[in-house]
Order: C-alpha cells, then structure tokens, then sequence
C-alpha cells in the first residue's frame, strides 16, 4: 500500500541522479505512479467488498473455488493459489464455514485430506454481488480500448518480471 498521494514530478526525481546517480526518473516516476494507482484500486474494491460483509481474503477464496463449482480443492491448493499460509487458509476457511459459504468433506480416496467446495449459498452470494463487481471492473477499464488493455497486460507483465531483481540481495537478476 502506498500512502504517499503527493508524488513527485519527473524533474523532481530527475533532480535525485545529481545526489544518486542511480535514479532512473523515468522508473521511478513510472513505479510510483504504478503503486498509487494499484493503492487506490486495491483500496476503492476492498470497501466495495465491505459493503457486502466480505474481506479481500474471503473473497479471493470463494472466487477460486468459483472458477469450477464442482471441482473441490484441497486447504493447501487454496492457500498456494491465493498466496497465503496456510495457517491463515484455515482461518479464512473456518469463518466461511461457519457463513456456510463453503463446506469441508473428506477425500473418498484419502480420508485424512480434506476438500473444499462452495456451498448453495455460497453460490448465491457470489451470483448477488458478481454482476456488480464486474460492472465496476468495467468502469474502472473503461477509458482503455481492447488493444490498450492487452498492452496494460503485457507491460504488467514486463514489471512482473523484473520482481526477481528486487528480491534478489545483490539486485541483479535472479
């Protein structure tokens, strides 16, 4: 999250290579404006899933149990596919159990391992509020054309790839 809302202008930053000759102005313009904007959009969806009595979490996990209601997937699957722990799986899970938005049932082949499915309800709620939330995805893409959303895609794509350097101790690439 980025709560910086004042950002700087490329002279600015362009001023910064003076004192570190690193600076790239044109990265570092592109990379805050990337943060403020995912920021704001990570921000405007979250309170739109509050107004539906959903966290960020919950709803990634209905989503992805959604993508193929009569597949069921394992608690580890979830937590790998939503990038979390799988501590946190289990409680994620826990609360929409007890929403009996999912349903846990064991394994016919393994009864120690446990799968997870959307129930009925599970499926209502998510039919209620989907509409909405695509129209508002809708809206928020809206000032691009179709060959301009492909582009976001793959410059996105582009930035994904130079995350390895970041995370890497001597900042070259991985």
């Amino acid at each position: 999250m980025l709560y910086l809302r004042d950002l700087p202008k490329y002279e600015a930053i362009e001023q910064r290579s003076k004192r570190y000759p690193q600076v790239d102005a044109g990265a570092v313009q592109s990379f805050l404006v990337l943060l403020r904007v995912a920021s704001d959009v990570l921000e405007a969806f979250e309170q739109f899933l509050a107004r539906h009595g959903i966290s960020q979490g919950r709803f990634s996990v209905l989503m992805l149990l959604n993508r193929d209601p009569d597949q069921p997937l394992s608690p580890s699957d979830l937590a790998t596919k939503s990038g979390v722990t799988r501590a946190t799986m289990t409680g994620l899970l826990d609360g929409l159990e007890r929403e009996r938005l999912i349903k846990r049932d064991s394994d016919r082949n393994d009864r120690r391992m446990l799968l997870i499915q959307l129930t009925t309800k599970g499926r209502k709620v998510l039919d209620a509020m989907l509409p909405d939330y695509y129209h508002r995805v809708a809206l928020l893409m809206k000032d691009l054309s179709n060959a301009e959303k492909h582009q976001l895609v793959d410059l996105l794509g582009k930035v994904s790839g130079g995350i390895p350097a970041v995370l890497n101790s001597n900042g070259s690439p991985a």
